[in-house]
């Protein structure tokens, strides 16, 4: 992604039970965030959120100067915003190593920087 992604009073959740009420953030091409908190604090619903895994309740999210809220998760995904499940939930029978590989796609994110940064993978 090479895009400034911005949620701006971001509100969603899953059918009719919203999770997340209206959280804003930027990130800046190439920034690295960490999300932190107790179970069930919305973490994951936020990063499924930004992929368009969830339904969205109300207001925006921009990468670049676009609006994408409305997009399907495949166009978010050419347009270089992916998720990474904590669990083993990609491909199960798979490796680390293997699902990194499967995974992979060009720029600065290679298999080597992921053990890298993730030792303990």
């Amino acid at each position: 992604m090479t895009e400034r992604l911005q949620l701006s009073a971001l509100s969603a959740g899953y059918g009719a039970a919203v999770v997340l009420r209206d959280v804003s953030l930027a990130l800046a091409p190439g920034e690295t965030v960490a999300v932190l908190g107790r179970n069930g604090m919305g973490k994951t619903t936020l990063l499924e959120s930004i992929a368009g895994l969830t339904t969205l309740h109300g207001g925006g999210l921009l990468l670049g100067a676009e609006r994408i809220e409305r997009w399907p998760t495949w166009r978010r995904a050419r347009a270089g915003i992916g998720l990474v499940p904590q669990e083993r939930e990609v491909f199960p029978s798979l490796t680390v190593q293997e699902n990194l590989t499967v995974a992979r796609r060009g720029g600065d994110w290679t298999v080597e920087r992921a053990f890298d940064l993730f030792p303990r993978l």
